[in-house]
């Protein structure tokens, strides 16, 4: 007779533990990273596990017509929620809830499949800050980055395939100068698009930008037989908030001092793109 109580017991130890362990709600929207708008009748699920929108017993679908969502009676602990929505970019954030804090509003952001990589300022018409200073970019290590001031292009340049013109004309002859830099606020708030990045974080930081000797800068490949260029004073290094928003976007937040700056995308250890920036 023990032998049996004994067992049914501890069957009733265990269920009384599951049974009195604190659940929550955990609720929250979707919305479109660029421009702060619900993103409507989205996908929402908390991963290996039975909630999400899509089951056939989910109470509140009104709710995503305003991108909105919540869960009930959701056992405390860590979990990776995701939203997802045709043509737009998955979102996900991993969060934490405990008998203290059994509730949780979250925030999950999308984003159109059509942007394209690069550095964006957010609102209701985003716009892009368009690199005009890549084809300038050389290639560099301790340095960083560093910009050609100018360079001169071929224009009717033969194809490997093809004779070379003994003579060249100056009109054939393109003198290409650096763009002026970007004229930006002190106070920055940036959208940083990446695909290559899925969910590790860039790295984002701002220099003072000066005109130096190459000489200088001799790990820096790709200035042909320039005598200056554009350097950062790596001494002098502002780093910017990163924070993720979804699958190779982040959101860049700080403030830049005033001048000339060289804004340096990292990752890895890697540069990645460098912005030429003046704050006014």
């Amino acid at each position: 007779m023990k032998k049996i109580l004994l067992p049914l017991a501890a069957a009733a130890v265990v269920f009384s533990f599951v049974g009195c362990q604190k659940t929550g709600t955990i609720s929250g929207q979707v919305v479109d990273a660029f421009t702060g708008k619900p993103v409507e009748m989205p996908t929402v699920w908390m991963d290996s596990t039975i909630y999400g929108t899509h089951a056939q017993k989910y109470a509140y679908k009104d709710m995503l017509k305003e991108g909105k969502f919540k869960f009930e009676k959701v056992p405390t602990g860590k979990y990776l929620i995701k939203a997802r929505r045709n043509k737009y970019i998955l979102g996900q954030q991993t969060f934490t809830t405990t008998d203290k804090e059994p509730n949780k509003e979250i925030t999950l952001y999308e984003y159109p499949d059509t942007v394209s990589p690069g550095l964006y300022v957010p609102g209701e018409n985003s716009t892009k800050i368009a690199n005009e200073w890549a084809i300038f970019s050389t290639t560099c290590k301790e340095s960083l980055a560093g910009l050609r001031i100018s360079f001169e292009q071929d224009m009717k340049a033969s194809a490997p395939n093809q004779k070379k013109e003994k003579k060249k004309s100056k009109k054939d002859i393109k003198l290409n100068k650096l763009p002026d830099a970007k004229v930006v606020d002190a106070a920055v708030d940036f959208l940083y698009c990446n695909p290559g990045s899925v969910t590790t974080a860039v790295e984002v930081a701002s220099y003072p930008a000066a005109t130096a000797a190459v000489s200088a800068h001799a790990d820096c490949q790709g200035f042909d037989q320039d005598k200056q260029g554009i350097f950062p004073d790596v001494s002098k290094k502002t780093d910017l908030a990163v924070e993720y928003r979804a699958e190779g976007l982040f959101a860049v937040k700080g403030t830049l001092p005033k001048g000339k700056q060289l804004v340096v995308v990292s990752s890895n250890g890697k540069t990645l793109q460098s912005y030429y920036l003046e704050v006014k």
